[in-house]
C-alpha cells in the first residue's frame, strides 16, 4: 500500500510532466515561396554547362566522321573524355578544368573507353552494315554506323554519358547525403551555401535555362527529352517544380521539405527516362522491318534503359531492368515484336503508364 507521501510525490511528478508538456514552445513555422522559374540568388552551375559543352563537341567529331564515312579517332574521344591538357588534347574549342571521366559512374569508365576503341575500329572499313557485319547504313541521306549486332555505338556514347555522368551525378551524387548534409549557413557570393550550390549543380545537369519551363528554347540533353514527353506526362512542370521547390526549401532551411523534393526530382526524372524507353520501343515495333531505323531507335532505348540504373531510389529493381534488357536482346537484327511489346508493357506497368504507353 502506498503511503500518503508516495501518493503526493507521484502526483507532483505528474503535474510537473503535464506542466512541462504544456509549456513547450511550438516549433516556428517557416514560410517560403516557390518561384515559377529557377529565379534564386547566387546560382552557379557553370561546371555542369562546361561538361554539356564537352559532350557536344565529342559528338560533333563522331557524327561528322560518320556522315563522311571516315574513320573516327578513338584516342581523340578518350582525350576529350578525360579533358587532357585542359582542352581535350587539343580537340575542344575551349579550355576547361572540368572533365567527363571523373564524374562518370566509376565502374563504367572502362566501358566508355571500350566504345571509343570499338567505334574507331568499325568506322575504318567501308562495309555495309548487316546482321553479323559491322558497317555503315544509309537511308534517304541519313548515314549511321552499326556494329555486328546492329548497335549504334554513337548513341551508346552520347546517351550513355547522359546517364552515367549527368543523370548519375544529379540523382545519386548531388542530391545524395554526401552533398546534401553540408553547410547551409555560410554564403559565398555567386555560389550560395555549399548545400545550395550542390542543389544548383544537380539542376545544371538537366540542360535547361533558369527560365524553364516558361522558356523551352535551347534545351539540351535531358531537358530535350523532358520536353518531348511533356505533352503526355506534364514532365516539364513536374520536374522543374520539384527542383525549384527543393531549392526554395534549402534557402529556408526546411530540410524536411527539401528531402521530399529530392524524392520528387528523382521520381519525375526517372519517369522521363522510362517514358523515353517506351517511346523508342514503340518506334522499333512500328519500324520492325527497317534495319536502318529499328537499330537506331533500339540503341537509344537501350542507352536510356541503362541510365535508369543510376538512380539510387529508382522504382524499377535491378532484376526487372535485366528482364527488360533480355526481352530487347543483344542482337537488334533478331528482335521480334512480341518481345519488344513485352518489354514496353513491363515498363509501362511499373511506371503506371499503361494509359499512354501506345501514344508515347
Amino acid at each position: 500500500m502506498r503511503s500518503s507521501y508516495q501518493t503526493v510525490l507521484l502526483l507532483s511528478f505528474a503535474m510537473m510532466a503535464f506542466t512541462s508538456c504544456n509549456d513547450e514552445t511550438p516549433e516556428p513555422v517557416v514560410s517560403y515561396t516557390v518561384p515559377s522559374i529557377y529565379a534564386f540568388p547566387n546560382v552557379d552551375y557553370s561546371g555542369q554547362t562546361e561538361r554539356l559543352n564537352q559532350l557536344d563537341e565529342m559528338m560533333v567529331i563522331v557524327e561528322s566522321a560518320i556522315a563522311a564515312k571516315s574513320q573516327i579517332n578513338g584516342q581523340a574521344l578518350k582525350d576529350m573524355f578525360e579533358n587532357v591538357d585542359g582542352n581535350g588534347g587539343g580537340n575542344y574549342s575551349f579550355s576547361s578544368t572540368k572533365q567527363l571521366a571523373d564524374k562518370c559512374f566509376g565502374p563504367d569508365v572502362q566501358k566508355f573507353e571500350g566504345y571509343f576503341e570499338k567505334i574507331e575500329a568499325i568506322s575504318a572499313n567501308q562495309t555495309i552494315a548487316a546482321n553479323g557485319v559491322a558497317g555503315y547504313s544509309e537511308l534517304e541521306g541519313s548515314v549511321r554506323l552499326y556494329d555486328e549486332n546492329g548497335v549504334e555505338l554513337s548513341e551508346l556514347i552520347e546517351k550513355g554519358l547522359m546517364g552515367a555522368v549527368f543523370y548519375y551525378q544529379a540523382t545519386a551524387v548531388y542530391l545524395g547525403d554526401g552533398k546534401m548534409n553540408v553547410d547551409n549557413e555560410t554564403v559565398v557570393e555567386g555560389k550560395g551555401t555549399d548545400m545550395q550550390h550542390h542543389w544548383d549543380e544537380a539542376y545544371g545537369y538537366l540542360g535547361v535555362s533558369q527560365e524553364f519551363p516558361a522558356n523551352t528554347e535551347g534545351l539540351r540533353y535531358w531537358g530535350t527529352y523532358c520536353n518531348r514527353r511533356d505533352d503526355l506526362l506534364g514532365s516539364n512542370e513536374a520536374l522543374s517544380e520539384a527542383l525549384r521547390r527543393g531549392r526554395a526549401a534549402t534557402n529556408a532551411g526546411v530540410l524536411e521539405d527539401r528531402d521530399v523534393a529530392i524524392a520528387d526530382v528523382r521520381k519525375n526524372w526517372e519517369l522521363v527516362a522510362a517514358a523515353t524507353v517506351i517511346h523508342y520501343l514503340n518506334e522499333a515495333i512500328d519500324k520492325l522491318g527497317n534495319d536502318h531505323v529499328r537499330n537506331h531507335v533500339l540503341s537509344e532505348a537501350y542507352a536510356f534503359l541503362e541510365a535508369m540504373f543510376y538512380n539510387p531510389k529508382k522504382a524499377i529493381t535491378n532484376t526487372e531492368l535485366n528482364e527488360v534488357f533480355v526481352k530487347i536482346g543483344s542482337n537488334f537484327y533478331e528482335v521480334n515484336a512480341q518481345d519488344l511489346q513485352s518489354a514496353r508493357d513491363q515498363l509501362s506497368t511499373i511506371y503506371n503508364l499503361d494509359n499512354v504507353k501506345s501514344a508515347l
